[in-house]
């Protein structure tokens, strides 16, 4: 079992896991909705590998020297299908569920992060929340919907905003 520090404990979403269960019991629109509404305000634990690589780094002034510099390396899952996924987190609790030979750390990322990762990842085709309790996953199908959904409700508040507020009163006095 891995040593957590103690920033990463305070990653915590025991609203979306209820939302998750509760959308289990009873798969509804409102429920699915409450979840992706959790999800978007979540921030996720993923498991990855942190190396050190040396680079020739150019200064201004033309002198170059080595430096070390920090490159991470996220761990992937497969499912049955052999389709790639990155396991996604909620907690602590969930986290050492994920058993790897490489030894790994936690790195907290938000959902928009995590689905722009997965966006520019040709080889990955989601990631999934939880993937050793509530499996839940979020394929790139699933985010450009949510991308093409919230870009259309942007626009739509945008159009509102831009509309003038004038109301029209009469003064009838006879």
């Amino acid at each position: 079992m891995m040593n957590i520090e103690k920033a990463v404990e305070k990653v915590s979403n025991p609203e979306l896991v209820k939302a998750i269960e509760e959308m289990r019991e009873e798969f509804t629109p409102e429920k699915q909705n409450n979840v992706l509404n959790y999800a978007l305000r979540a921030t996720f634990l993923m498991p990855c590998v942190v190396m050190e690589d040396t680079q020739l780094v150019a200064e201004a002034d033309n002198h170059v020297h080595f430096e070390d510099k920090p490159q991470v390396k996220f761990l992937l899952i497969q499912n049955q299908d052999k389709k790639t996924f990155f396991p996604a987190f909620t907690d602590s609790s969930e986290l050492v569920k994920f058993i790897s030979e490489q030894e790994y750390q936690p790195f907290g990322m938000k959902f928009t992060d995590l689905a722009t990762l997965t966006e520019q990842n040709p080889s990955v085709d989601g990631f999934v929340v939880n993937p050793y309790s509530h499996n839940l996953p979020f394929t790139k199908e699933l985010l450009a919907d949510m991308k093409a959904a919230l870009m259309n409700y942007r626009q739509k508040m945008e159009q509102e905003e831009s509309k003038p507020d004038i109301t029209v009163s009469t003064n009838d006095k006879e």
